[in-house]
């Protein structure tokens, strides 16, 4: 629970009362391999925190796996659409690995932002942080061909290698497994 605390703080810096009131509200959950986090066609109403593991947002199309992002250790991750429209979410998270999530609740989200200014500036460059990330991912997908796709993955991810599986590279990228093992060898 102090790691959620202090990645807030490395966000943006929040009063002591602030941190009082987030250890309070704080729960905890292990999710093992494999098991759903939150669903599509549910509505996300939590703040997530990875403790330990590694999960990843992925939907179906078609019958093809496309995966949107990998949440790693110290890391925060929402149904974005989902929290902040309080819509039905569109993708789904699993845990990759056995997973230690904090997690923050909607309801206790918006009485602190409403309660304090500290956290409401947290939300902020959280909600910037979130956008940024979404936006360069679609231009990736949108201007990069294949190789250089898997040459930003590398980048961003590439400490993960042994965690990712294949199939699940291949969702991020948007290719087929096929294509990604001819991309590999010529590396």
């Amino acid at each position: 629970m102090n790691e959620f605390l202090r990645h807030v703080n490395n966000i943006s810096t929040v009063s002591n009362e602030v941190s009082e009131n987030l250890q309070r509200c704080i729960k905890t959950k292990t999710y093992e391999k494999g098991e759903l986090i939150h669903t599509i066609g549910h509505v996300c109403r939590h703040l997530f925190f990875v403790e330990s593991g590694l999960v990843k947002h992925f939907y179906y199309h078609k019958g093809s796996q496309f995966v949107f992002r990998f949440f790693e250790e110290k890391q925060f991750f929402i149904a974005t659409d989902s929290f902040f429209n309080n819509l039905p979410a569109d993708y789904s998270t699993v845990a990759l690995e056995d997973t230690i999530i904090h997690y923050l609740q909607y309801e206790d989200f918006e009485r602190l932002c409403n309660q304090h200014h500290s956290f409401e500036s947290f939300a902020r460059k959280f909600v910037s942080v979130v956008a940024y990330t979404a936006i360069s991912n679609l231009k990736g997908l949108l201007y990069l061909d294949a190789t250089a796709r898997y040459e930003k993955f590398l980048k961003e991810y590439g400490h993960l290698q042994q965690r990712i599986s294949l199939g699940d590279t291949a969702g991020f990228l948007g290719i087929s497994q096929v294509s990604l093992s001819r991309i590999r060898s010529k590396k």
